[in-house]
Formats: structure tokens, sequence, C-alpha cells
């Protein structure tokens, strides 16, 4: 199992990215407590929050819930599938 969080990488492109932990080695709030907030202030000097994981600064990180290994969500409808199934 692993707890997988989607990601906005940092810049003007809003790229995401998936990031996921081990299960067996990190609760969800472990997981989530790996993403260190700070602050920095924009181009034209507004104050913002962002995370910071192994050298990546995000604008935001979102937990999507935790996932089989073979059921790894590779896009939001591998997602949505995921949570559908769950409440079936």
């Amino acid at each position: 199992m692993r707890h997988v969080f989607k990601a906005t990488k940092l810049g003007w492109k809003s790229e995401k990215e998936g990031v996921w932990f081990d299960a067996d080695q990190y609760s969800k709030d472990e997981a989530q407590a790996e993403f260190k907030p700070y602050q920095g202030i924009t181009q034209r000097g507004y104050p913002y929050t962002g995370y910071e994981y192994d050298g990546q600064k995000y604008h935001d990180v979102t937990y999507l819930g935790e996932f089989e290994d073979e059921e790894m969500p590779q896009n939001d409808t591998d997602v949505l599938n995921a949570l559908f199934r769950r409440f079936k």
C-alpha cells in the first residue's frame, strides 16, 4: 500500500506530479509532514506558502488516498475510478 499525493510544481506551467510513500513505513500524517511548508514572496510582492519535498518546491499538495501497489493511479481518471470502486 502507498499513500499518494498530487503536487503542483512551483512555476508558470502548473505541472502536476505524483508523490507516494510506502504505507508500511509512513502513516498518512507522517507522509504529509514530509512536505515542509515555507514562506515565499511572488515577483509582484505577494506572500505565499509553498511546500518542499526532496529538493522540489510545490505550490500545493493534495492527498489522494491509500492505494494498492498494482492500483497506483496514473491520472485523475484513475483516482476517480478507484474512489467509485471503494464506495460501491
